[in-house]
């Protein structure tokens, strides 16, 4: 094992990782129903049996620390931090919140990974195989629910009795990544934040039973990858966020949470950073796939290639900014107990970027000379925000309350 495997912080799985926020939240909804054999691991500050999980993507609590006061209300919620699952990427992460599962679970280990049977990766976000070119739509040869077959935590609350609901852009409602991470409920479509939180707390208000609605905002992760991770493009998109939020509380009835989380974090990375794979073709010798995303890729080898060799010319050429290891050192990261599945969609070899990024193609549609980026395992891109929004947050929190206060006066 590279000595320097270790200085990969594995994310707290089973404890506090995005894979246990609705486990935790079934567990509180429907109590010792043997359906849902959860447990509140994450001891969630829940007004009623009414939940809205709105997932911001690209809000990092990192970030959030830079820049005090952008996000007033958000600052001053009850909640705290959870991991982000590796790779810290909206695949990996938006599957291991719908499912409840690690990615070592349910598969989908990267924003692109490589497929037995294919010799382009799959594309999670799009659910095309093949890059270059746009690739083919995959939906009919990779079948969502075939390739990843495990009951979603929102079919278990369906299954409970929770009333449930997923709120995507019209654009989604039918996707790959829609189909294998968020199945299960009743599947609404919204554009712009207000409309999509509007449509979910009138989605858990209505019934008489327990209720749960998934919710995604995109804008403020469009803003970091463009402008950069703490832009004031980025931080007017947490702006509104914020704003949107403390509109809303005053109408949420008093048994409905709002929990704002994210997928990831970010941070910069400069174009001196860039690492251009393409200038160094002898890294391509034996390489069947190469997949994964700017900060973190999977090299899938042609079979009968010596995986140690390849791994040698990989840390020869990239030196420091690179940490090169096999799939069997870096199965760990992506958590416990890894499927057969999920072992063949990982690399034989994983690649780091220490700093920047590893780009593939000199002219890359596929994100990897954004400023801002994400993937990797530091505290940047991994920690983002679980905070619980109810309609007497503010009252029971005057430090909030004098915050929001604050910025308002300031703001007029």
């Amino acid at each position: 094992m590279p000595d320097d495997a270790d200085e990969v912080v594995v994310p707290r799985y089973g404890s506090r990782s995005l894979a246990d926020v609705l486990p935790s939240v079934l567990a509180r909804l429907v109590p010792d129903d043997e359906r849902v054999p959860d447990r509140d691991v994450l001891g969630l500050a829940l007004a009623g049996r009414r939940v809205v999980l709105l997932v911001v993507d690209g809000l990092g609590t990192r970030q959030l620390a830079r820049v005090p006061g952008v996000a007033p209300l958000l600052e001053g919620l009850p909640g705290g931090d959870v991991d982000a699952v590796f790779p810290s990427t909206t695949v990996s992460s938006i599957t291991s919140i719908g499912t409840g599962l690690p990615p070592s679970r349910h598969g989908l280990v990267g924003y692109a990974f490589p497929l037995p049977d294919h010799d382009q990766p799959l594309a999670g976000l799009s659910w095309r195989v093949g890059l270059r070119g746009g690739g083919f739509d995959a939906r009919g040869v990779v079948v969502p629910e075939a390739l990843q077959p495990h009951p979603t935590a929102l079919e278990r609350a369906a299954a409970a009795g929770v009333a449930t609901t997923v709120v995507v852009d019209p654009e989604f409602p039918d996707s790959g990544l829609t189909r294998a991470a968020l199945r299960g409920g009743q599947r609404r479509t919204a554009r712009g934040l207000r409309e999509t939180l509007a449509l979910a707390v009138e989605a858990v208000s209505g019934p008489d039973a327990p209720a749960l609605a998934y919710a995604h905002h995109p804008q403020v992760d469009w803003a970091g990858h463009v402008h950069g991770a703490c832009s004031p493009e980025w931080c007017d998109a947490v702006r509104d966020v914020d704003t949107t939020l403390a509109g809303l509380r005053a109408d949420l009835p008093d048994d409905v949470t709002v929990l704002v989380t994210a997928d990831h974090g970010m941070l910069d990375a400069a174009e001196q950073h860039v690492t251009e794979l393409a200038d160094h073709p002898e890294l391509l010798d034996g390489v069947r796939v190469l997949a994964g995303e700017p900060r973190v890729r999977h090299v899938a080898l042609e079979p009968g290639v010596d995986a140690a060799q390849v791994a040698a010319r990989w840390r020869r050429t990239l030196g420091e900014r690179a940490l090169v290891v096999p799939r069997e050192v870096a199965l760990p990261w992506f958590g416990p107990d890894p499927t057969d599945a999920a072992r063949s969609h990982v690399g034989d070899l994983v690649v780091l970027a220490r700093r920047g990024t590893l780009v593939h193609e000199r002219v890359d549609p596929h994100g990897g000379r954004h400023l801002g980026q994400h993937g990797g395992p530091t505290a940047a891109e991994r920690l983002v925000p679980l905070r619980a929004l109810t309609r007497d947050t503010l009252a029971r929190d005057p430090l909030a309350r004098d915050t929001l206060a604050r910025d308002s006066g300031a703001a007029a």
